[in-house]
């Protein structure tokens, strides 16, 4: 076996990581509801490849030189909450929605959030020819999101080019139509009403999806719970709602009418 499938292999025996109970900031700009769905709901994701773990993890190495390189540009930069010494996170809904920050900083005498991301050649110039808005606006919902939760009006958005090490900012301010929008669509996560984005599932924005297995090869969670049932709601104040026998109930419930949450077609 050749050194690099000895570290592919040793990346694929690592474990899954912990599945979210909440639906994150980061992916309230995708297109596919039912893709959120299926997460939110604890259905089993396709796990990534070691490539792509390897690419995860680099991007976390970049924000940690992002960050630093503002500090040495005496830009007052705090990548953790002072009260927990933690990641900043927000939260709403119940605690089913979160967000968390890579930093908030202090720049031209306000308080700003910061979302640090590293892009190829190709994705940075298209950020810098159209704007975070136009070439990325998944990056420009979960920021929305950040803003509308923590209450802060602005945010520090920085590209950095993985292939030349350049930098590209923007400063994002808080929109509160597009942020409705978000939410609307974050309500209908947590309501299950959530259409898949095409009928065929070799359309090209499923090829990669983590929840192919489960929107289209029938993959379910080993253990049925309210959270995963098509009767299952998840409450704006938090906790979960069985529509059949019209009850509070616990997200890990297990019922004998348990029936499946599926999505509605395309």
């Amino acid at each position: 076996m050749s050194i690099e499938d000895k570290i592919d292999e040793a990346y694929e025996r690592e474990g899954r990581d912990q599945k979210r109970k909440y639906i994150g900031a980061s992916s309230v700009g995708g297109d596919c509801l039912a893709e959120q769905s299926f997460a939110f709901r604890g259905f089993p994701e396709t796990p990534p490849s070691a490539k792509l773990k390897r690419i995860f993890k680099m991007g976390h190495v970049i924000e940690d030189i992002v960050v630093a390189d503002l500090k040495k540009a005496e830009i007052d930069v705090f990548e953790v909450d002072g009260l927990t010494g933690r990641q900043f996170e927000y939260r709403s809904h119940g605690d089913h929605v979160q967000a968390h920050a890579d930093g908030q900083m202090q720049y031209d005498g306000e308080l700003r959030l910061l979302e640090i991301k590293s892009m190829n050649d190709r994705k940075w110039k298209e950020c810098k020819k159209k704007g975070v808005r136009s070439s990325h606006p998944r990056y420009q919902s979960q920021m929305q999101m950040m803003m509308a939760m923590s209450g802060i009006g602005s945010c520090v958005f920085v590209a950095y080019n993985k292939n030349t090490s350049e930098y590209l900012s923007e400063i994002v301010t808080y929109d509160e139509f597009e942020a409705s929008a978000i939410l609307d669509r974050i309500e209908r996560v947590m309501r299950g009403d959530a259409p898949k984005i095409t009928k065929n599932i070799d359309d090209w924005r499923c090829r990669g999806c983590f929840q192919r297995g489960s929107c289209w090869l029938g993959e379910r969670p080993k253990v049925s719970t309210c959270r995963s049932c098509l009767s299952g709601t998840a409450k704006e104040m938090g906790g979960w709602y069985c529509n059949q026998h019209e009850q509070d109930v616990e997200d890990d419930y297990v019922c004998d009418d348990f029936n499946f949450w599926e999505p509605r077609d395309g």
